[in-house]
């Protein structure tokens, strides 16, 4: 507070409790961030308050399509809800991927989308009282995961990337969305999810240079693509990467640097799946527990 103050004008209002609809729990280790009661009223505009939860807010088959079902008959209360999701996101990044298949068709939803819209709302009822848990930790590395769903867009076939970054132990950004252009092969599209990731990555550098607590290691991005890994560190340029060569060249230039590392991951442990495709529970669960997402931290009541 007082370094901060030195920059900007500021008042100490003290410990934050509520702010924005969030709400914040101090504990011995950091902080537990969560938004329960706006989810509640979500809920309730839903008028699912009492439906019957869900284990996972998307399912394992083929992504939704522009035309699913008969035209919905209010669109503007899908919008509402979906609008409202999206700002749950901020405590919540194991429902991004749900929220961002949803708002693809905001322009024209249908009873299909609102039926994938339920779910997320059955899965946030079971759900409840999850939040995302910022701990003490040293500020020394950047560690990134990044991932591609090439071509799955069933309606324009465009690839959806999916990334998250750590500083420390701690969730800092994440992202899930769907790419502008189309990718010829499924290196183009982990290429292009591995370009989105260094370009944070590089931003929240220069964001802690700012803040006096620069990153002196090389920041480390995981990728479960081999051809991916290669292409970031091979001088050659090949006729077939030509047009993706400003990526390629972007990314290079930090590898040479020494600013970012590609290292691969295998598949099983690549935690950006989640903001990707749905998964099946065991490792839905799983990676939302690398995501700091869990229930609020349990509180002794009375003397020992």
């Amino acid at each position: 507070m007082h370094h901060l103050a030195i920059e900007f004008a500021m008042k100490d209002l003290g410990d934050i409790d509520y702010f924005l609809g969030i709400s914040v729990t101090k504990t011995a280790h950091g902080m537990f961030l969560n938004q329960t009661k706006y989810a509640t009223e979500i809920l309730e505009r839903a008028g699912m308050l009492g439906c019957k939860p869900s284990h996972t807010p998307v399912d394992t088959k083929s992504k939704l399509t522009s035309n699913a079902g008969s035209p919905y008959s209010d669109p503007s209360y899908f919008r509402s809800l979906a609008g409202a999701l999206q700002y749950l996101t901020f405590t919540r990044p194991d429902i991004s991927y749900s929220v961002q298949q949803i708002c693809l068709h905001m322009h024209d939803p249908r009873d299909g989308h609102m039926a994938a819209l339920k779910r997320i709302l059955r899965y946030i009822r079971g759900t409840l009282a999850f939040g995302i848990h910022v701990t003490k930790t040293a500020v020394t590395n950047l560690v990134s995961y990044t991932d591609a769903d090439w071509a799955g867009c069933p309606d324009t076939r465009r690839s959806t990337s999916g990334y998250c970054v750590y500083l420390g132990d701690n969730l800092i950004s994440w992202s899930s969305k769907r790419q502008p252009t189309i990718s010829r092969s499924s290196t183009e599209a982990e290429y292009r999810g591995v370009a989105n990731v260094v370009s944070e990555s590089c931003w929240l550098r220069n964001l802690l240079l700012e803040l006096h607590h620069p990153i002196m290691k090389a920041t480390i991005v995981y990728c479960d693509d081999v051809s991916t890994i290669f292409l970031s560190s091979n001088p050659i340029q090949h006729h077939r990467t030509k047009h993706i060569e400003l990526d390629i060249h972007f990314v290079r230039e930090k590898v040479a640097r020494g600013q970012v590392r590609i290292l691969h991951v295998p598949s099983r442990y690549q935690i950006a799946d989640i903001f990707t495709k749905g998964l099946p529970r065991f490792l839905f669960d799983d990676f939302r527990s690398s995501l700091n997402v869990r229930e609020p931290p349990v509180t002794t009541v009375g003397p020992y």
